[in-house]
């Protein structure tokens, strides 16, 4: 599988890394092993600056839809996408638009931008 994964259960957060092809399968993987650990709801950055994504729209949307269920209460289950190139941008954009209104979800151009983001929603949350 081209995903690798490190899940922190005190901070609630799953950091993912996705180098070379990604499929739909290794998606569907990935979202049952997380499951299998615990981590419903963490947020998540999902690194695929180094990915070559061959994901069809249809799966796509169809993972959007899943992602944006998956928002359990007492969790405010953020969503970080990192994107280097325009393809990835685009369907990260995509991915993100279908997902904001259950789920915050966002596009940035490196992980240090995510992490600020994460920073910022817990500041808003101690206000």
């Amino acid at each position: 599988m081209s995903l690798t994964w490190t899940v922190d259960h005190g901070k609630r957060l799953v950091v993912t890394v996705v180098s070379g092809a990604v499929s739909g399968a290794d998606i569907e993987r990935w979202i049952a092993e997380r499951e299998s650990q615990g981590a419903v709801g963490y947020r998540i950055i999902f690194d695929a600056s180094a990915a070559r994504g061959e994901l069809k729209p249809a799966e796509l949307a169809a993972f959007s839809r899943f992602a944006s269920g998956q928002k359990p209460e007492g969790f405010d289950a953020a969503l970080a996408l990192i994107a280097s190139s325009d393809a990835e941008r685009y369907m990260s954009a995509y991915f993100a638009r279908r997902t904001n209104a259950e789920r915050p979800c966002r596009v940035f151009s490196n992980v240090e931008a995510a992490y600020a983001w994460f920073a910022e929603l817990d500041a808003a949350m101690r206000d």
